[in-house]
């Protein structure tokens, strides 16, 4: 398992520098991919290594061939369709040939464009418990003006618990998620955040002025990061529960025109994938399973008798035709799911791969 950990530094030219050149080394990379249309690495490296070392001979070998594996992802990730370019203060990518970090003592050594420099580094106190993680890459950023390395640290993950207690979760719209367990998570409070962003961003957009368009910028991205932080928190206190296995839906959302404008704009930000994914790596971390069952006629399903007609939902209310069950529609479906994953838990543990050496 891997962790990302943000470390600012103070501002050094020769950092800066060194961001210049690699950059420019990556366009020009870049700029010959364009031409020929192609990103293999190897053609590329024949084509341009020479070049590059010559126009920018302060820039170490290692940061040519990074500068070139960039360039050549770019190409390969735009398809040709769109011409990258390459920002001049944009990221730098390391390896452990031109970084070496030193995590304990607080600096981080880096090839630059006048040798090697031990750049001193502040590590937030949410991150040092994984200072004895094995740092395997880094990035070099520049944003808000600040410089700052991104740390891959990684772990061998702990080995999964036999699975015995498995909790069922049914994302919505409405509700969050809904837990098995009769544990609900509404989305009140983010309904209310988002509409209220929405607004601003209308009414600043419907102005026009260069201090509309300001303000915009300022506040761009903060919903974003509020459903982040909260799909954060919601997918920290799922993994805290007491069960061993947590089952989600395997859910594949599209708009569709019939739903209507104002329904396809909610199902446009709503971040279940975000919360799955977030829930997934934290329960890896704890040696917990996190698994995926089919999403087909759970909240139509009676978790009770299993009886399964359309007409047993009516809005938030379940109320099977069969033996009259009455529930909350999601927490009956979340408990379909937990039925599901049970299912799914056995069949995997009947199922397990044989590895050898």
């Amino acid at each position: 398992m891997q962790r990302a950990i943000t470390a600012p530094c103070e501002d050094d030219p020769d950092l800066i520098k060194t961001m210049e050149l690699f950059n420019q080394a990556c366009q020009e990379v870049i700029n010959v991919g364009w031409e020929i249309k192609e990103h293999n690495k190897i053609k590329l490296h024949k084509l341009t290594y020479r070049a590059i070392r010559r126009d920018f001979p302060l820039l170490q070998s290692n940061l040519v061939q990074s500068a070139r594996d960039v360039a050549c992802d770019m190409l390969k990730r735009t398809k040709f369709t769109k011409k990258p370019k390459k920002h001049l203060l944009g990221s730098v990518r390391l390896n452990l040939r031109t970084f070496t970090p030193f995590l304990e003592s607080g600096f981080v050594s880096v090839s630059t464009v006048r040798g090697r420099k031990k750049i001193p580094i502040k590590i937030p106190n949410h991150f040092n418990k994984y200072k004895d993680w094995r740092i395997k890459a880094a990035t070099l950023k520049y944003k808000n003006s600040q410089l700052f390395f991104v740390l891959i640290a990684e772990k061998e993950a702990p080995k999964p618990k036999k699975p015995k207690l498995v909790l069922g979760v049914d994302l919505g719209v409405n509700n969050i998620a809904v837990c098995s367990n009769n544990t609900f998570f509404n989305s009140k409070h983010l309904k209310k955040v988002k509409g209220r962003y929405q607004y601003l961003r209308r009414k600043l957009q419907s102005i026009g002025t260069r201090s509309a368009k300001r303000k915009l910028k300022n506040i761009s991205g903060r919903e974003r990061l509020f459903v982040t932080d909260l799909n954060h928190c919601i997918s920290k206190e799922l993994v805290s529960l007491p069960f061993d296995c947590i089952a989600f839906e395997k859910l594949h959302i599209k708009k569709k025109k019939r739903n209507g404008k104002r329904f396809n704009k909610k199902l446009g930000g709503w971040s279940y994938a975000q919360l799955q994914a977030f829930t997934s790596y934290k329960a890896e971390e704890t040696g917990k399973t996190v698994v995926f069952v089919g999403a087909a006629y759970t909240s139509q399903t009676c978790s009770k008798c299993s009886h399964k007609t359309k007409s047993n939902r009516n809005g938030a209310v379940f109320s099977c035709k069969s033996c009259g069950f009455e529930l909350h529609s999601d927490l009956n479906a979340s408990q379909n799911i937990a039925s599901l994953g049970k299912t799914e838990v056995g069949r995997l543990l009947v199922n397990q791969p044989i590895v050898t050496s």
